[in-house]
């Protein structure tokens, strides 16, 4: 594929990755397959080293967007795959508190699942344009969770849709946090030249809005006017590095009367972008 694309040998370290990153996703759809036909076949973990030696795993559209259905397997037997399933997950009994001692209580002692905790590990990710399934909330959630302190670096936040995309980012930070935590969420961005006053209006509504919520949203322009570095810093050591910033949604369609798109994330259409996640205090 790279000879018949560039017969010259002109090929970039990033279109040698691109296309190792396609070559890769299309042979991890067969090993996938054949890993659901037979339950005996082994898994394998698709990833390469890239030029700064960090590992890059590669996943499948489909895989992102549909996990719950992606990782089954039918081979296995139901009765064994819902062993596996439980012996995944630690199981606890529910307390019935204020319930009756007698009579029917169908629901008590019923065992659920104890909801652990993700796993925040460091890593890079790339996501391909034209697909959906991605939120604020599924990238950052669970590295802001926790945080009292929450600065964002993106000197391109200055139209309408750039500023509506930092209010769904503090809208992500709301529904995140406990009723009685307090949080701070601080932009730095660049100031628009060409309607520096809309700017300022749109940004002081995302403050006023956020009256009364437990956000404290804060907003300042970069003073040295060189800023080209977008990401994301939390006071719980982490560093999540963006290389479009908030900006990765691709524009919605204009029509008519209702789209999902214009209220959940999950069902836009994305830009093609990275996110790199960094321990801040190893740096």
């Amino acid at each position: 594929m790279l000879k018949l694309i560039f017969p010259n040998g002109r090929e970039t370290a990033e279109d040698v990755e691109e296309l190792m990153r396609l070559a890769m996703e299309s042979r991890k759809r067969v090993k996938d397959q054949l890993a659901r036909i037979d339950s005996t076949y082994p898994e394998v973990d698709f990833y390469y080293l890239g030029t700064d030696g960090t590992k890059r795993r590669v996943t499948t559209v489909e895989e992102e967007e549909y996990p719950q259905f992606y990782h089954l397997k039918p081979a296995l037997d139901p009765k064994e795959q819902e062993q596996s399933e439980t012996s995944a997950g630690e199981t606890i009994s529910a307390p019935n508190e204020g319930a009756p001692t007698s009579g029917l209580a169908p629901e008590a002692g019923r065992p659920i699942k104890a909801e652990a905790k993700p796993v925040l590990e460091e890593g890079h990710h790339v996501f391909t344009e034209d697909r959906k399934g991605i939120s604020y909330d599924r990238l950052f959630g669970p590295y802001i969770q926790d945080a009292s302190k929450i600065v964002v670096t993106d000197p391109y936040v200055r139209y309408f849709y750039q500023i509506r995309n930092m209010m769904e980012f503090v809208e992500m930070v709301i529904r995140r946090k406990s009723p009685e935590d307090q949080v701070s969420v601080h932009l730095v961005t660049g100031p628009d030249d060409g309607n520096v006053g809309k700017q300022r209006e749109l940004l002081d509504s995302i403050l006023d809005a956020c009256v009364g919520s437990g956000v404290e949203f804060s907003w300042a322009f970069d003073g040295t006017g060189t800023a080209h570095a977008r990401d994301i810093v939390t006071d719980t050591g982490w560093k999540i590095v963006l290389d479009r910033g908030l900006d990765i949604f691709q524009a919605p369609i204009k029509k008519d009367g209702f789209s999902l798109s214009d209220r959940l994330q999950e069902h836009r259409i994305i830009k093609g972008f990275y996110v790199t996640y960094v321990r801040s205090d190893q740096e």
